[in-house]
């Protein structure tokens, strides 16, 4: 995902799909082997603007010693 990023792409794992490819229809349709188990779907395309930084906290380090 960070090296589509850094190609100007756009990622986005879809966890629900996961579930679906494994079973026989998902398998078919992708015509996966049966030793294939899918287990991070990504789609992958141009997006179609830069997506808003998120907010972060400062953090709290308290350094020991």
């Amino acid at each position: 995902m960070l090296a589509a990023y850094a190609a100007g792409l756009g990622t986005c794992w879809i966890g629900l799909a996961r579930d679906w490819l494994a079973t026989p229809a998902g398998e078919a349709m992708l015509k996966l082997r049966t030793e294939c188990i899918p287990v991070a779907p990504i789609i992958l395309g141009h997006p179609k603007s830069a997506a808003a930084p998120v907010p972060r906290k400062v953090p709290d380090v308290s350094w020991i010693g």
